[in-house]
């Protein structure tokens, strides 16, 4: 008897959180922790139900010998009226005999009575608390999927912290536009040469022509033409 109370207590009293903290799957375990509750309660209602048996046995038995009780004194009234005193006094003492067993089917059936309102309260409260764990079931769930994706999204983050990549990266980067800038500034130059080279050349051309149209004028001047 002491064995099924305590499993019933076990039972009652567990918290489906307290069963989270020993997995790593919360969704899982979940259902799992309310499958082993149903379970354990199937089999704890099977074996409550000799006791809830025994009370009714007990009851019945009461009823039986108070019926005895009832019986042996209405002989004794009998007998009485009858003017047969002794028969009336066997009948009483019968009747006494019968009253103690009474008394003894009482105290039997008041102990099976409080140990089967036990078992029926023991069992209302798993009853109760399984469904607790099932209502309370899908709330942990989404808080499990929640607590994932805060983890996965906090794993990603952390990932950051090694820039060595990055920095890697943005010095190639750096340099590339460097060398870029340089090839500009080279192309620059070398427009800039070619520009003045062409200009010194022009210039040199235009000089050499107003030199020779100078003299041919200075020559007809001599010549007189």
């Amino acid at each position: 008897m002491a064995g099924i109370f305590e499993r019933m207590a076990m039972i009652a009293k567990s918290n489906v959180n307290d069963l989270l903290n020993k997995f790593e799957d919360p969704e899982k375990m979940v259902d799992q922790a309310i499958a082993d509750a149903t379970m354990e309660y199937a089999k704890i209602k099977e074996e409550a139900l000799s006791v809830i048996a025994n009370e009714k046995i007990a009851k019945k038995k009461l009823e039986g010998i108070a019926e005895e009780v009832k019986e042996w004194h209405g002989i004794a009234s009998e007998a009485l009226k009858a003017g047969n005193e002794d028969d009336a006094r066997k009948a009483l003492e019968k009747e006494g005999e019968i009253k103690v067993r009474h008394e003894a089917q009482k105290e039997a059936y008041e102990s099976a009575k409080l140990a089967a309102e036990k078992v029926r309260d023991k069992l209302t409260e798993m009853e109760e608390e399984i469904n607790a764990m099932k209502q309370k079931a899908s709330e942990i769930k989404a808080k499990a999927v929640t607590a994932k994706a805060a983890r996965a999204a906090n794993s990603v983050s952390q990932m950051g912290i090694d820039k060595g990549a990055f920095e890697a990266f943005s010095r190639m980067e750096e340099k590339v536009e460097s060398e870029l800038a340089k090839a500009e500034a080279l192309e620059d130059m070398s427009k800039d040469k070619i520009a003045e080279e062409a200009e010194d050349l022009k210039a040199k051309y235009k000089a050499g022509k107003a030199d020779v149209d100078q003299a041919l004028s200075d020559l007809k001047k001599e010549l007189g033409l």
